[in-house]
């Protein structure tokens, strides 16, 4: 008779250890909001955002879903964690991680979730149509027709202008081309942001205003199958140097505003500008110190460029060390030969909206 009654008090014990335990508990704070293709999975105290949401995301499924030829899962999974930055998607289990730790506010939520989450739906598209193709020397096609499709979904095309001046200045940098995209690494140092984007953006809006917008679609599902100089002719039948030379072309012939305005009130401002040394001998160097009002939150040094037109040197800022965290750098050297006077340089600043602004400023080279 004890060994029985011990048998059943030891399950009692086991089943309350199971059923307080934190995996049990995180089990049940789990919710579950579910649409015809989409299903999402939250903790269950956020449950109200997913309900919020769940009518958005069907319709970001159903466009992305034609956007790339049907390609995506009858049903897709998005498991959404606040206990992570991290945003990643599975196309073999039709699965997205969504992490929200970035997302702010909670006004600042919602937009957050469905612009990520549409990121994503897209890149799933992709990564079906082409069989899991993207690799270091395709990941800026990806990257530009993720961008491409979420703005055409959330009728901001016009953000993606400022695409063309990114173009523009590393083309000028002897960045731009399809031997230096290829390098995806090297040239992004895997930052997922414009300027790691506009490459790709500008390439495949050449082309689809040539060949009309599906023809991208044959690129990708040609990924599947060759590498990329052969998707590249197949697609759009022509050697992949005179499509790299239209390419170029396109984004050297595109004029630029000197102002682009997506949203005027978080447009980036410059405040302040320090020069060190506040005058600088031949042989030397000048750094440029930059500190900019960023009401969005928007603005990377990926996006400040810093042209001195002495000798017409095209720099990228820097983000400055921690004691100067609120700064972004930039550095122009000066020749040992130049002339005493005083020049001038221009900063191009583009936040991640594609707001764009330019600033000038003057320096002064003295006689050593």
């Amino acid at each position: 008779m004890l060994k029985p009654m011990f048998s059943l008090v030891a399950l009692l014990l086991i089943g309350g250890v199971c059923l307080f335990s934190p995996c049990a508990s995180a089990a049940q704070l789990i919710g579950s909001i579910n649409s015809e293709h989409v299903n999402v999975r939250m903790p269950a105290e956020r449950e109200a955002l997913g309900r919020d949401t769940i009518a958005d995301l069907e319709r970001c499924y159903g466009f992305m879903n034609r956007a790339t030829g049907a390609s995506l899962p009858k049903k897709i999974l998005i498991q959404i964690s606040w206990d992570t930055p991290e945003i990643s998607c599975s196309y073999l289990h039709g699965s997205i991680q969504l992490g929200m730790r970035r997302a702010g506010s909670a006004e600042a939520m919602r937009t957050f979730l469905l612009h990520h989450a549409a990121r994503e739906i897209a890149r799933m598209g992709l990564l079906v149509l082409s069989q899991g193709a993207e690799r270091e020397d395709t990941e800026f096609l990806f990257e530009g027709m993720v961008k491409l499709l979420v703005h055409e979904y959330e009728h901001s095309s016009r953000n993606l202008e400022s695409a063309w001046a990114i173009s523009k200045l590393l083309d000028q940098m002897q960045m731009l081309g399809l031997k230096v995209q290829r390098s995806w690494t090297e040239f992004s140092a895997g930052k997922r942001c414009l300027r790691s984007a506009a490459p790709g953006i500008t390439f495949l809006t050449t082309f689809r205003e040539l060949y009309g917008r599906d023809r991208p679609l044959k690129l990708f599902e040609s990924l599947k199958k060759a590498g990329l100089n052969q998707s590249l002719v197949t697609a759009f039948k022509a050697p992949v140097s005179d499509l790299e030379e239209t390419w170029l072309k396109s984004v050297r012939e595109h004029d630029i505003a000197d102002e682009i305005t997506v949203s005027a009130e978080k447009a980036p401002e410059l405040l302040q500008t320090e020069l060190f040394p506040g005058a600088v001998q031949p042989g030397g160097a000048l750094k440029l110190r930059l500190l900019f009002r960023d009401s969005a939150g928007n603005l990377l040094p990926e996006g400040v460029f810093v042209k001195d037109e002495r000798s017409g040197r095209l720099m990228q800022a820097q983000a400055a060390s921690e004691k100067e965290a609120d700064y972004m750098v930039a550095v122009i050297p000066i020749e040992p030969n130049c002339a005493p006077g005083q020049y001038n340089y221009k900063v191009t600043v583009i936040d991640e909206s594609g707001n764009l602004r330019n600033f000038t400023g003057t320096y002064k080279v003295t006689a050593p």
